[in-house]
């Protein structure tokens, strides 16, 4: 017997049981997103008062920071949640699984950089554009690794009923369109390009408050978080 079937054996886990643990690709996103939403917050600077200069006036040469900030934590946030959740109801991961989720992270890991354009360049439709992008190109991979992942009975614990997969599939859709339409005014009106971003979250938070609400007793949307 070789050398790793004996580890394997000792573990009270086969070779293949232990390839497909979840429990590393969580381990591995967990750690990522605390280092995504720590260089967020990295790009909030204390304001240094120039001559004759009140400190209101230097806070509010800041508020892009904060607005930047905040829309991309709560995004950030939006897709370590969904994961979370998605994770939830998944008992073995495949190789489409492990690199469906380094997808989410690498979209998830260009939050910072459009964070820090849009913060700096607020009124610039090219980055409210590509701050756009990359938004739409982290609901695109949850959309992905969602339709992937409930699809396979043989990755999940139970299988999933046709209300719960439309409901996570709304719950990543939705995000989308409202990026998509941001991203298409951005060129029209910088300030409502931005509240469009802004509003995306609230009405995230509306949609699953609803959908959990709504759902049946023991169907897996009251599980959403």
């Amino acid at each position: 017997m070789r050398e790793g079937d004996e580890l394997a054996a000792g573990s009270g886990l086969t070779r293949d049981e232990r390839r497909r643990d979840p429990s590393r690709v969580l381990a591995l996103t967990d750690g990522v997103y605390a280092i995504i939403i720590t260089l967020l917050v990295l790009d909030i600077h204390v304001p240094t008062l120039e001559a004759h200069e009140t400190l209101g006036t230097a806070i509010s040469e800041v508020r892009p920071s904060f607005i930047s900030f905040t829309i991309a934590f709560i995004v950030a946030a939006m897709q370590w949640v969904g994961h979370r959740d998605l994770f939830t109801l998944i008992r073995d991961t495949d190789r489409g699984i492990v690199w469906l989720s380094l997808l989410t992270l690498f979209t998830a890991c260009l939050l910072p950089f459009g964070s820090a354009l849009l913060s700096r360049y607020h009124q610039d439709p090219l980055a409210l554009r590509m701050f756009g992008l990359i938004l739409i190109a982290t609901s695109l991979s949850r959309t992905i690794i969602w339709v992937y992942a409930t699809r396979r009975p043989s990755v999940v614990h139970d299988p999933i009923d046709r209300a719960s997969f439309w409901s996570g599939l709304a719950l990543s859709v939705f995000p989308l369109v409202i990026y998509v339409v941001a991203f298409a005014v951005a060129g029209v009106s910088a300030g409502a390009s931005l509240a469009v971003y802004a509003s995306a979250p609230v009405l995230y938070f509306i949609t699953i408050t609803l959908l959990r609400r709504l759902a049946p007793q023991g169907s897996e949307e009251r599980q959403f978080t």
